[in-house]
């Protein structure tokens, strides 16, 4: 294992130049025993914590001097509000907010220094850059008059930091997010500390003014946007500082081609090419007990030294506790495949009676919150040792309404699979199925996992459609791809309940066994070595190909899609979608006398059905990438073929440009307040707005692969056609297609006017449709006989004209 540096970073006012323990200047301080008094409470601990006359002062043994200790903040009570942003992610009992590494080292000055260290690499101790670090002065972060000393410790006085507001016992590093104002220490309090062998807890009451108005979200109609009002807060706040591994856990090096969160580490390298960051994978700490080892290396299943474990809020609904303790459990047989048994487990939280020491604001323990939230969300982030990467503890977040949003994607995607998709609330055993597999995925990134959105790409439409295969192998190789339920099914798949939901694939077992296979007779550098032979060979196969998340070009690389086609599993979809709403009234109304589940449900299907488009807008201009190591041979950038590009626009002149009516039935959009010139028009241009930039996405690939690919030009003159077709028949032009050439036409000539931005003369093409658009309108117009439509035809010829002129922004069609 490479050594690790600690640079220490100025953080503070106060400097101090740190010198070893016996250089300290000598101070008369009274002994501990001589200064404690007889009324002082004690707490016994990792520090030892002594409270006299409303002070409060931690022993530092010199035994801990140089350790590091990991600090972190949790909200144990939540602060009621006059009103909340919905869309707050935080400011619930549970939420850990804040973390850091500090730790104490004596100073010259005979005063107790507090640092905060940043943790680097070193490739070469001998190095220059080693000796340059090792020369600099250590700038502290605070400093502390010793008030006494013990045999082989000191005692500090820390009331003015516990009770004031700073991100070692406050929610100061957390203010941006809870929108805090000013602190109000005469509103704040001190309530209590609790010590153990290697936390100590500290407690208090912190208090916040009004912050600062802030503008709100922009509005869709171009209204100045409202300022958001704010609170004064009180909040009840836990610190637990927590006492890190004296040795780290061994790292493991980062692989790009496989998706695990990451911690970076500086690398001073003697290459002067090689400035940069060691990244390490985020794992836990799983390794066999001592006297298991041997059975261990026998291949007998052993529990770890240390199993995860996950606490339940007992504020959760009872009956989902059983479905979120299996969706954690659901794990356990991806680390038996290396090894482990009983590695992780769910379990609902201790009472005090059960267990006095544990709280959710001990950074030992790990916990699944329910959070009282209109959000519709669920989130799990970790605590990781950033020496190593080690995971520590982890907080899972579920907010309330992610019920009401997990009803929502089953009736659009199942409803015509699975008759319980259509009673409206669902039974609680369907629902406690649906938030099994919400947690199962949170923790996958409590495990260190990242989205793998690349996942379900691997498997062809024909076989997620085939329930034999789908039973044992799902329809995707991860749960950590977020691909929802299996929309494509039809009923005469004859599909059950279970064969719709996600399940730990052959991608998350072997991602587990990447991060946490145990290798004791490897260093970092030989396990690395290995693994990624290891991963070479395993990535010929293509359910094992990962990709981060985020990329804008590839059609593999997308949200809640399933199978190997965009565009033969979502015409599937859409199948589904027209059964849906042809029986919208009967199965999206509930039980309540308004309309306002229908509309719910109604807005589902509208959302299904615009996401399916865009999952095939991707693939025009898209890209295969990859990560390939050179030792691969392979190609990082490969142009989506022109078959499956002309594949994609076949689907959107089916499906996008000619009116889905079946989508818009009058009677359920009077019902349901829907209105077409918003509610509708808004996703379309949103729809258009995509579609016009592929002709920059599909510029650059031809400039990599040459013309004989689909063409920036070719592109654009399919879209022209497939948007003004038929507008010479001298029929009536719906209100549809009048929408969608209204939003073709403001989009082209928005565009036109930025040259320099598309290659390969892109404009001139642009410029030719606009100029062909105008006269085909004027000659059409001069055939129409319904008023709407020649209007609409002679504004489109007139707004180009005064296009050509020079004038276009003032003049875009309303």
């Amino acid at each position: 294992m490479k050594p690790i540096k600690k640079i220490f970073l100025s953080l503070g006012l106060t400097v101090t130049a740190f010198f070893c323990a016996n250089a300290q200047t000598e101070v008369k301080v009274p002994t501990i025993s001589s200064f404690t008094k007889p009324a002082a409470k004690q707490y016994k601990g990792m520090f030892n914590v002594l409270v006299q006359d409303d002070k409060y002062f931690i022993e530092i043994p010199d035994q801990l001097l140089g350790r590091d200790i990991l600090t972190s903040i949790t909200i144990i009570r939540g602060s009621a509000q006059r009103k909340r942003n919905p869309a707050m992610r935080y400011g619930f009992a549970g939420d850990a907010v804040n973390d850091r590494v500090i730790h104490f080292s004596k100073g010259i000055n005979g005063k107790m220094n507090l640092i905060a260290p940043e943790f680097e690499m070193e490739t070469d101790t001998m190095s220059m850059h080693f000796n340059a670090l090792k020369a600099k002065l250590v700038p502290s972060l605070l400093a502390f008059e010793i008030v006494a000393t013990g045999n082989a410790s000191s005692l500090i006085d820390i009331t003015n930091l516990f009770s004031g507001d700073n991100d070692l016992f406050s929610l100061k590093g957390a203010a941006v997010d809870l929108k805090l104002g000013a602190f109000e220490p005469q509103k704040s309090k001190i309530l209590g500390v609790s010590a153990f062998e290697n936390n100590v807890i500290f407690r208090s009451i912190k208090s916040y003014g009004e912050a600062a108005a802030t503008p709100g979200p922009p509005s869709p109609t171009g209204k100045p946007a409202k300022k958001e009002e704010t609170n004064p807060t009180m909040w009840e706040v836990g610190a637990s500082w927590f006492l890190l591994p004296e040795v780290p856990m061994a790292r493991r090096f980062a692989d790009k081609r496989i998706g695990y969160f990451q911690t970076g580490l500086k690398n001073y390298d003697d290459n002067a090419k090689k400035n940069e960051y060691t990244i390490v994978a985020n794992r836990w700490r799983i390794e066999p007990k001592p006297e298991d080892f041997q059975k261990f290396k026998n291949g007998e299943l052993v529990e770890p030294a240390k199993p995860i474990v996950f606490y339940i809020d007992p504020n959760t609904p009872a009956y989902l506790i059983p479905y979120m303790i299996e969706g954690v459990n659901a794990w356990r047989k991806s680390f038996e495949k290396i090894g482990f048994k009983n590695a992780i487990t769910g379990r609902l939280a201790p009472t005090t009676t059960e267990d006095p020491d544990y709280t959710m604001e001990d950074a030992r323990y790990s916990y699944i919150s329910y959070k009282p939230s209109e959000m519709a969300n669920a989130y799990g982030p970790q605590i990781v040792d950033p020496r190593s990467g080690e995971i520590l503890s982890s907080h899972i977040a579920v907010f309330h309404n992610i019920q009401e949003l997990l009803q929502r994607w089953y009736f659009s995607m199942c409803a015509v699979t699975d008759p319980g998709a259509r009673k409206i609330p669902m039974d609680k055993s369907l629902m406690g199925k649906l938030i099994k597999n919400v947690i199962t995925h949170e923790v996958g990134h409590t495990l260190g996992l990242r989205h793998n959105f690349a996942g379900s790409s691997s498997y062809s439409v024909d076989s997620i459609r085939n329930r034999d295969f789908v039973r044992k192998n799902s329809f995707g190789p991860s749960v950590m791809d977020y691909m929802r339920f299996n929309y494509a099914a039809q009923p005469e798949d004859k599909m059950t309940p279970t064969d719709l939901l996600p399940v730990i694939g052959v991608y998350d077992e072997y991602a587990i066994e990447w991060g946490y296979k145990f290798m004791p007779d490897k260093d970092a550098n030989a396990a690395a070595e290995y693994l990624t032979s290891w991963v070479s060979e395993k990535r010929k196969d293509p359910r094992f190909f990962y990709f981060e998340e985020g990329d804008f070009f590839d059609p593999r690389v997308q949200s809640e899609d399933i199978g190997d086609n965009n565009m033969k599993a979502n015409a599937l979809g859409v199948e589904n979608l027209k059964r849906t709403m042809a029986n919208l009234n009967k199965w999206g109304a509930g039980e309540d006398n308004s309309y306002q589940t229908l509309r719910s449900m109604y807005r589902a299907v509208q959302g299904r059905y615009y996401q399916y488009l865009q999952h095939v807008v991707k693939n025009i201009g898209g890209v295969l990438a990859d990560n390939a190591l050179r030792s691969e041979n392979k190609s990082n950038y490969v142009a989506v073929s022109r078959i499956q590009q002309e594949e994609a626009m076949d689907y959107l002149k089916k499906y996008m440009f000619i009116e889905p009516k079946w989508l818009y039935p009058e009677d359920v959009m009077a019902k349901t307040k829907f209105s077409f010139d918003t509610d509708v028009e808004e996703s379309y241009n949103d729809l258009l707005g995509r579609l016009m930039s592929k002709y920059s996405a599909l510029s650059r690939v031809e400039n990599i692969t040459g013309d004989n690919d689909y063409t920036a030009a070719g592109f654009l003159t399919d879209l022209h056609r497939a948007i003004f077709k038929d507008i010479e028949n001298g029929k009536a032009i719906s209100r549809y297609d009048r929408m969608l050439q209204r939003s073709f036409l403001n989009s082209l000539l928005r565009h036109v006017d930025y040259p320099g931005a598309f290659p390969n003369n892109v404009d001139l093409k642009m410029t030719e449709l606009l100029l062909i658009t105008s006269k085909k309108a004027e000659d059409a117009a001069a055939l129409q006989t319904d008023f709407i439509s020649k209007s609409h035809l002679t504004a489109i010829a007139n707004m180009v004209k005064v296009w050509n002129t020079g004038k276009n922004d003032a003049y875009l069609i309303k």
